[in-house]
C-alpha cells in the first residue's frame, strides 16, 4: 500500500486519479482548495476505495496555505510514497494572490515547487518515492517573459 497525495483532486485528472489509486487500496490524501467541493470529491474517492482516504484543504494562492497543508501531510501520514501535483489554474485577466504573485504563476508553479521542496524528507522516508507533475499543452503557443514574470507588463 502506498500513501499518495493528489493535488487539484476535486475534479477532471486529479480526481480520477485519487479514485482510481484508492480502488487500487493505496491510502490517499484529496487536496483542493474549496470544502464543498472537496467532501464531494472524497465520497466519489471513498465509493471504491479499498483503504484510507482523507481530505485537505489549501489554497495554491497562497503560500502560508501551501506550508500548511505540507505540515497537516506530515502530520497524516508517517510516509508520502507519491506527490502527485495536479493542482493549476488559468485566468484570463490579471490577478494577483494574497502574496503578491500574478495568480496563474504562483498557482501552477510556485506552489507546487514550495510544497514539493516541503515534503521532500516525508517523500525521502522511503523510497523508491514518485513525483509526478502534471502538465497540459496549454504551454506550447506561450513563451515566459522572464523579465517580467508577474506579467506587470501585458497579460
Amino acid at each position: 500500500m502506498l500513501n499518495v497525495l493528489v493535488t487539484g483532486a476535486t475534479n477532471g485528472i486529479g480526481l480520477e486519479a485519487a479514485r482510481v489509486l484508492a480502488g487500487l487500496g493505496h491510502s490517499v490524501l484529496v487536496h483542493g482548495r474549496d470544502a464543498a467541493r472537496g467532501e464531494a470529491a472524497l465520497k466519489v474517492v471513498r465509493a471504491g476505495a479499498g483503504a484510507q482516504v482523507g481530505y485537505l484543504q489549501a489554497d495554491f494562492a497562497s503560500l502560508a496555505d501551501v506550508r500548511r497543508l505540507a505540515a497537516a501531510v506530515a502530520a497524516a501520514t508517517p510516509r508520502l510514497d507519491v506527490l502527485i501535483n495536479n493542482a493549476g489554474c488559468v485566468t484570463f485577466t490579471r490577478s494577483e494572490t494574497v502574496d503578491g504573485y500574478e495568480r496563474t504563476f504562483a498557482v501552477n508553479h510556485l506552489a507546487p515547487f514550495l510544497l514539493t521542496n516541503l515534503l521532500l524528507p516525508l517523500i525521502r522516508r522511503h523510497t523508491p518515492a514518485r513525483i509526478v507533475t502534471v502538465a497540459s499543452r496549454a504551454h506550447r503557443d506561450q513563451r515566459i517573459d522572464f523579465g517580467d514574470l508577474m506579467s506587470l507588463r501585458g497579460y
